[in-house]
This record gives C-alpha cells, structure tokens and sequence, in this order.
C-alpha cells in the first residue's frame, strides 16, 4: 500500500500514513492542500550546501524561501518534507487527470535529487519512490525470479509515470515505472512496474504491483 502525506487522514485504514500526516493537516487551515501553488522555482541555494548560512540545511532552505517571496502554499510543503528528514521543495506539478503529480527536489543529497509525489483530490500525498519494492512484491513469482538472476539490482527512483488507463468505474490507472539496477552508473538490469488505482472523484485507493521486466 502506498505510503500516504494525508491532509484528510480518514484514510489512514487503507493506505499507509507517513509523519508527514500530521504536519500538513496542522498547516491545512492556513494553506489548504497540496496544490500548484506550492511549486517553488529555486533560487541560489549555494549558502545552504557549503555552510555559509552557518545554519542546517534544511533551516536555511526555509529560510531561503521565505526571502524569496516563495507562496505560503510552498513553504508549509517544504516544511512537510523537512519535518519527515526529507529536506526538499516541490518543483513542478503536472495535472494528471482527477490527480497530479508534483516534482520533489531533495537538494541537499549526494545522488538522487528527485522525487514524486502522487497528489490525490483529498489532499492525500503519495511518495511513489519510497519502499518501491515491499515485502508483498518480494513474495511475488516475478520478483522472485529477477532477484535470482540479478542479486544485486535494486530499484532506482525517481519513478517515470509511463501512462494511464481509464476502469470501469470512471476512475484510473495510473503507471510507473522504476530501474532496477546494480549502482546509480550502471545500465538497467531491469524495470518495477507499479499501477496505482484512482476511484472517480480522484482519491488513490491502492498500489499494485504489475510486472518486473
């Protein structure tokens, strides 16, 4: 099951709830949900990485984007990802339907400095990269088999959303598709594709483990 930034964390039951639920619903009254506005275009963050600003990092990202001029939106977000240990800021947003996908940048760490977050109409935010493989997915025939011809593979996000299909019930599918390889350098020993299931009025109801190619 996913791993779930709640605004509205009715849902917990369903989906797993990350330390993230509970400070984006304490910033949900002043800010809303997640939504576009809360995209930041960065600025310079040199101070930040070489300890000039004499401050961690993550406080001095904060306090970067508050001189900025950075949305109200995009600060109680960047705060999220700090209050989870996931120094960050969202990037970009791309509407996908009754949902979106909004761009993490984490750009204080040594390799991957993207990420994704699925958002949901609720509010609900979907880590797409964290746990890609789970203890489900690791019982499965398909992994199984991968992990036996390729040991060392691991998955290496961020996830490619490779397309949508619509359901029945007037909802959708939407795919993703992670690397499996050895090292950050190395060629792809193989790909994670992941469906997560959006009911109609655009709430992420499951993941589901569809194939390892």
């Amino acid at each position: 099951m996913p791993t779930r930034f709640a605004v509205h964390v009715a849902g917990c039951a369903l989906l797993a709830c990350s330390a993230l639920a509970a400070t984006q619903a304490a910033h949900a009254q002043d800010t809303g949900p997640i939504d576009a506005r809360a995209v930041w275009t960065e600025r310079s963050l040199s101070a930040c990485r070489s300890g000039q600003s004499h401050s961690a990092p993550d406080v001095c990202l904060l306090r970067t984007m508050q001189r900025a001029g950075a949305r109200p939106q995009a600060i109680a977000a960047a705060r999220m990802l700090v209050k989870a240990n996931k120094a960050g800021f969202i990037s970009a947003w791309r509407p996908l339907g009754t949902v979106a996908l909004a761009t993490v940048t984490y750009p204080f760490r040594a390799n991957t400095n993207e990420g994704s977050l699925l958002i949901g109409s609720d509010g609900a935010a979907i880590d797409v990269d964290e746990d890609s493989v789970r203890e489900e997915d690791r019982a499965t025939p398909g992994w199984r088999a991968f992990a036996a011809a390729h040991p060392d593979a691991v998955p290496f996000g961020p996830a490619d959303f490779v397309g949508s299909t619509a359901t029945d019930g007037g909802g959708q599918r939407l795919l993703f598709s992670t690397p499996l390889k050895r090292c950050h350098a190395c060629a792809d020993d193989g790909a994670l594709l992941v469906a997560y299931l959006v009911d109609k009025a655009g709430v992420v109801l499951e993941r589901e483990l569809l194939t390892i190619k």
